[in-house]
């Protein structure tokens, strides 16, 4: 099972799941996941995975996002982006989601 923290610490930047209690200076990822595991035969053997990469910089970061992108295309993974300005904060958030479907 691929473990999403580790693999998007090889960006170089902060990463957390679910939120940093104490924010590190920008730019910074989080990331979400929620799993579904199910099966057959009284034994679960598939594990569905959506997560959502959010990362957080003060302006638009085409090298931080790169580094991401970069890293979703070496493993032929599918993903929607999108990017919001975050007024309250008063910075941009892009996010990816994507979906891993893994046997245990």
């Amino acid at each position: 099972m691929l473990d999403i923290k580790i693999w998007l610490e090889t960006t170089g930047m902060k990463v957390a799941e679910e939120r940093f209690l104490k924010p590190p200076a920008l730019p910074y990822i989080v990331f979400l996941e929620e799993i579904d595991v199910s099966g057959a035969d009284y034994k679960n053997c598939i594990a569905d995975r959506n997560i959502s990469i959010e990362l957080y910089s003060n302006k638009i970061n085409r090298e931080a996002e790169s580094k991401i992108e970069n890293l979703l295309n070496e493993k032929s993974i599918s993903y929607k982006r999108g990017r919001a300005w975050i007024e309250t904060e008063m910075f941009f958030q892009t996010v990816y989601d994507f979906q891993l479907i893994e046997k245990l």
